[in-house]
């Protein structure tokens, strides 16, 4: 088990009822997050240079990768938000807690965060 994620952390996790509550997902893919409690879309629709543009427009200004997420998919603030949020700023490092992963890799076996390998 990792080590951030205790059973009190479990316990809170089972209870997504907060994600649905407060976020528009109509039915698409997504995971929510056991660090943060947040829903991340999976953006399906982008294709892979849309996700690597994505990607290295939120190393340089996130504001312009959110608007380009909203431009491109039907989501909003905060669904976008919550995309950009959880890309990955190093390629081989989770973006909460800089611990080593694989590529490929969605969830951080040190804080079961929620990183999107676009880059």
């Amino acid at each position: 088990m990792p080590r951030k994620m205790t059973p009190r952390k479990l316990e809170d996790y089972r209870d997504q009822s907060y994600a649905y509550e407060e976020f528009d997902l109509a039915g698409r893919p997504h995971v929510v997050c056991p660090q943060c409690g947040v829903p991340v879309l999976l953006c399906q629709p982008l294709s892979d240079a849309q996700r690597r543009e994505v990607a290295e427009l939120r190393r340089s200004n996130p504001v312009a990768a959110m608007d380009y997420l909203k431009d491109a998919l039907p989501c909003g603030d905060r669904e976008a938000k919550a995309i950009v949020l959880h890309l990955r700023g190093e390629p081989d490092a989770c973006h909460y807690c800089g611990h080593p992963m694989p590529r490929g890799a969605l969830l951080c076996a040190n804080c079961m965060s929620v990183n999107l390998d676009w880059g």
